[in-house]
């Protein structure tokens, strides 16, 4: 990929990031705080840094094979992979939320459409 190209990507990446914050603020902000979101569309990766209520140390994430699904007017994200620093949160992770759909609201799905193409279901 030329350096234009990867510029443009980093770029994209990192409105996505904001965008995934504010989503994740709305879903994870009764436990925690998110410190980072970092998106890879290259490698298909969201890592983020979350700081959990009762916890003295930052928890990483790492969501592996991610994808935006359009469904109608509606768009969701799932998970294929998912690591977590502590292996209890692993599990449990695993359990409620790989290979899920979360639905994206409308507000940051618009977002989403201008700068990224949503996978057909």
């Amino acid at each position: 990929m030329g350096i234009i190209k990867d510029l443009a990507r980093q770029g994209k990446d990192r409105a996505v990031s904001k965008t995934l914050t504010a989503l994740g603020d709305q879903y994870l902000s009764r436990y925690g705080k998110i410190i980072d979101i970092r998106l890879d569309s290259h490698d298909r990766r969201i890592e983020i840094e979350m700081l959990l209520k009762g916890e003295p140390e930052p928890v990483s994430v790492r969501l592996e094979d991610y994808g935006i699904i359009s469904e109608g007017q509606r768009r969701y994200i799932t998970c294929r992979e998912i690591h977590v620093s502590k292996e209890w949160m692993k599990a449990l992770a695993n359990d409620l939320i790989r290979d899920r759909k979360f639905e994206i609201p409308s507000k940051y799905a618009r977002l989403l459409d201008l700068i990224i193409q949503p996978l057909a279901s």
